[in-house]
Order: C-alpha cells, then sequence, then structure tokens
C-alpha cells in the first residue's frame, strides 16, 4: 500500500475513533464543576402576627452537586432548624419559620450560613390578638392609700383583644369598693378602674390589707394593697396612746428626766398637729416630748395635760391623762 494511502486510511480511523468517546469522558458536566456558595435567604413574608408562621428560602449560586447543609439561627420569639439541606442536584430549599405569640410589635432576624458566609432576613412580629381567650395577667394598684382616698387601678389582659370584652372585679374588703366590672375596649390590653375607701364616721381603722382581683373566663389575677387610717383634723372620739417611760437622773440636784412617746389613732391632717409643742407632720401619727419629774414620782405614776393644736393655732383636744413611769435600772 502506498505510504500516502496509509496515512489517509489512519487518520479516518482516528478521527472516527473522536468522534465516538462519550462526552462525559472528555469535560466535566456543569455540576461537577460548581463549588455552590450560599447566595441568599428571602422570606416569604417580612412581617406576620406572633403566633402564626412564614417560609424562608435558601438559594445557593449554583446546582449542588451532592446533598449541601446549611446552619440556620434565629432571635428570641422566632423559631427555625438548626440546620436545613439543598438536595443534589438543587439550588433552592425552603423552611418553616415559626413565632411565638408577643403582646409588642418587635423585629427579629433569621440567619442562614454556609462556609462563612452569613445571609440574613428580618421578621416582623405583630402583636397577637387572642380573642376569645385573653384573661387578666396582672393588677395595678399603689402600694397603699389612706382611708378615705381613691386609688387608681389598671387591668392588664395576657394580649391584645380583637373586640371589646368585660372583666369582672372584686374586694375582699367591705371598706373598699370596686365596679364589679370594668370593660377593656377593643385593640386595648389595659382598663382603668378606681378603688374607693370609706373610713367610719367615729373613730379610726387601723391598717389593713385588700386584695383587689380580676377575673375572666375563670381565669384571675390579683394585687394587694394596704388601706392606712385617714388623714383628717382631729375630731372628738379620736384617740392616743402614751407610752412609759423610763426616767433617769437629770443632775445632782434631785432632777429625774423621760422621754414620753404620744401615739394617735390616726395620720396627721394637711399642716400636722401641735401635740404638746411637738410636732406630728402631715401623714405622721406619733411623737416625743421630753419630761422632767423632782422628784422621782413616789407612787410611779403621773398625771399630765395633754393639748393638741391644728397649724392654725386651733385648740382640738386638752384633757389629761395618766401614765406610769419606771426608774433607770
Amino acid at each position: 500500500m502506498p505510504r500516502s494511502l496509509a496515512r489517509l486510511v489512519l487518520g479516518m480511523v482516528l478521527a472516527t475513533a473522536v468522534v465516538t468517546v462519550p462526552a462525559s469522558m472528555t469535560t466535566p458536566s456543569a455540576e461537577a464543576a460548581c463549588r455552590p456558595a450560599l447566595q441568599s435567604l428571602t422570606l416569604a413574608r417580612g412581617t406576620v402576627v406572633g403566633g402564626t408562621s412564614t417560609t424562608a428560602t435558601v438559594r445557593l449560586t449554583c446546582r449542588t452537586p451532592r446533598r449541601t447543609k446549611v446552619v440556620l439561627w434565629a432571635s428570641t420569639g422566632i423559631r427555625v432548624p438548626a440546620y436545613v439541606y439543598v438536595a443534589r442536584g438543587r439550588s433552592t430549599t425552603t423552611v418553616t419559620v415559626r413565632t411565638s405569640p408577643t403582646t409588642v410589635r418587635s423585629s427579629g432576624r433569621v440567619k442562614a450560613v454556609h462556609r462563612q458566609v452569613v445571609r440574613r432576613a428580618t421578621l416582623i412580629r405583630t402583636v397577637t390578638p387572642c380573642y376569645p381567650t385573653p384573661v387578666p395577667t396582672a393588677v395595678a394598684l399603689p402600694t397603699y392609700v389612706h382611708a378615705g382616698q381613691t386609688a387608681t387601678g389598671t387591668v392588664t389582659l395576657d394580649c391584645v383583644a380583637r373586640t371589646s370584652l368585660t372583666v369582672s372585679l372584686t374586694s375582699s374588703s367591705s371598706w373598699v369598693t370596686v365596679p364589679g366590672t370594668i370593660t377593656v375596649a377593643a385593640g386595648r390590653r389595659t382598663a382603668s378602674f378606681r378603688a374607693v375607701t370609706t373610713a367610719p364616721s367615729v373613730g379610726s381603722l387601723p391598717a389593713f390589707d385588700v386584695t383587689i382581683r380580676a377575673t375572666r373566663n375563670r381565669k384571675s389575677a390579683a394585687r394587694v394593697m394596704q388601706v392606712r387610717p385617714e388623714i383628717r383634723p382631729f375630731r372628738a372620739g379620736d384617740r392616743f396612746m402614751v407610752n412609759e417611760p423610763v426616767l433617769t437622773p437629770e443632775g445632782t440636784d434631785g432632777w429625774v428626766r423621760g422621754t414620753l412617746r404620744i401615739t394617735l389613732d390616726h395620720p396627721a391632717p394637711p399642716g400636722g398637729l401641735d401635740v404638746n409643742g411637738s410636732i406630728i407632720p402631715e401623714g405622721g401619727t406619733w411623737t416625743e416630748v421630753t419630761i422632767y419629774h423632782h422628784p422621782y414620782p413616789p407612787d410611779s405614776r403621773v398625771t399630765d395635760h395633754l393639748t393638741i393644736s391644728d397649724s392654725a393655732g386651733n385648740v382640738l383636744l386638752h384633757e389629761d391623762f395618766t401614765y406610769v413611769v419606771h426608774p433607770a435600772p
């Protein structure tokens, strides 16, 4: 065979071999060449009602040749799985994002991490309306109030109601009255009420505690408030108490000295009271007066005079009283 013909036959054989070799053996596929990176994290909804769900989409830069793990994280009140997988041959996957109920509008984040690349998305939770099951969660009242005064209280529900609703109120004392019910308006969590305290027409009540309770759907919240004796002018029937002082020598001339505490059964009115020259300020109930005797009372009993005047100098009470004294040990 001539040399030129042999070369022609060999060239045709080689060309045929090249044409019949599978493409997969000559060039890598697009998937095999891809090294996927985290491209984005998107939410189906950026604002949801607290307690509801939405979905998040994790997207890679290309179709992954093998199952790829992406780590997830979320702020407090938002829940996602610890991680999610993008399936082989896919570039995206979705995951459910759940939220917790909330009583205030709040903003949080969802985060995806893959190979040190981080993508974030912001999710806003709006207030969760829980009608028809909202219940009282707290009752707010002052720590104390004087008898005869009115205190303002507030009932707070566990969430916002879609329509107006009624809450029952009760008081543990007949000296403190509250409305039988209050109405929380639609779209609100709170409602205010008045606790009216009364005082006896004669004398004065000692301090006591009262419990105010709010109830709805068999659920209740309560608060304890102290009711103290009323602040009012000193009047007939009001009483006082005198302690038993200890008298000690004042000097070498026989005089003895002690401290006398005078306690009223109700707080002093505005302007205070003058008790034997010593002032009890407004709201106060006692004062101390220094006493002197010469010599030490032999029978240990002393009769003295008590004068109580208001801030204008009007004498409200002037009477004798007796108290027992004790010598210094």
